[in-house]
């Protein structure tokens, strides 16, 4: 039993005010599996180019992520070019070249479909769509998604809401797809039009969790190290997931409790905090379950207050 993670694999160019980086490992899938792969096996459904170098790949294998389920093209790798400045919840896209991805059209394995846990990385609606069908053994789906399918595919992104679990958006895609300035309301207006749970990524602010039966306000873990945020958001999620992995092996029926629930999403903000500390993957390349751990009683610490 493993979770299946589909979407991008990608080369990407990188500048920020502490460093430059060109071609080097990015995509949702490789940022939600190498946070993921700490707790859980992994198997990621996506394409790359024939451009695409071999070291990326043996890179996440070594870290046990399966990469039987990627594909390759002769078109180019998808690839994304950004740049920070100091405010570094703003990626500035410079250049995406789509390459292989006007040809993604995942056919899961035998083996992919029963797999319990799925996540929908940041692509096409309309294919996530189509992978939650071929499934047939969900316990878990989550799904994340964008500004740019908010605004042109919002009626196919509604559709596949209504079919999962868990949805993770950032503050300004939660308000635009609700329609709503507050962001409580919208994440309501949402949890109550599909997924159990809602996750509104805040970046260094942190997250919010809203459920048909609590809200959960976690704080990022203040990393003072802070050199690439590309791919923190998929860093939580590979964080989050892999938790309730973790316990739904453990005991199915508390999986979804609300205790699971506030633990996993500390244990993604944590996962997160590595991914920022470093280039591309590099800095979750050097985190382990102990200092993942350790981050989550550093939050709790940091947070704590006495009761009056």
């Amino acid at each position: 039993m493993s979770i299946v993670v589909v979407g991008t694999v990608a080369l990407d160019d990188v500048k920020t005010p502490f460093g430059e980086r060109e071609k080097v490992l990015g995509g949702s899938a490789s940022h939600f599996s190498m946070a993921a792969s700490l707790l859980a096996p992994v198997k990621i459904v996506s394409i790359v180019g024939n451009d695409f170098p071999e070291e990326h790949l043996r890179y996440l294998s070594d870290r046990k992520v399966d990469i039987g389920g990627i594909s390759k093209s002769e078109e180019k790798t998808f690839h994304w070019k950004g740049h920070y400045e100091y405010d570094m919840n703003v990626a500035h896209t410079d250049e995406t070249v789509l390459g292989v991805l006007t040809q993604f059209d995942p056919i899961l394995t035998e083996e992919q479909k029963k797999s319990p846990f799925i996540f929908l990385a940041n692509i096409d609606p309309e294919i996530q769509m189509k992978v939650l069908n071929q499934m047939e053994n969900i316990v878990f789906a989550g799904l994340d998604s964008m500004n740019f399918w908010i605004e042109s595919k919002v009626d196919h992104l509604w559709a596949v809401l209504k079919k999962v679990d868990v949805l993770f958006l950032n503050d300004a895609e939660i308000r635009e797809l609700a329609q709503e300035a507050s962001l409580v309301k919208a994440a309501k207006i949402v949890q109550k039009s599909g997924p159990k749970i809602v996750l509104v990524k805040k970046g260094e602010h942190g997250v919010l969790a809203v459920t048909e039966d609590f809200i959960f306000v976690a704080a990022a873990y203040p990393t003072e190290d802070v050199v690439d945020p590309t791919g923190a958001g998929d860093s939580f999620a590979g964080g989050f997931v892999s938790y309730l992995y973790s316990q739904y092996q453990e005991s199915k029926e508390n999986m979804f409790s609300n205790a699971s629930i506030r633990q996993a999403v500390i244990w993604g903000a944590a996962a997160a905090s590595y991914c920022v500390e470093e280039f591309t993957t590099e800095g979750l390349e050097k985190a382990n379950v102990e200092q993942i751990k350790s981050r989550c009683h550093d939050i709790l610490e940091f947070t704590a207050f006495e009761k009056h």
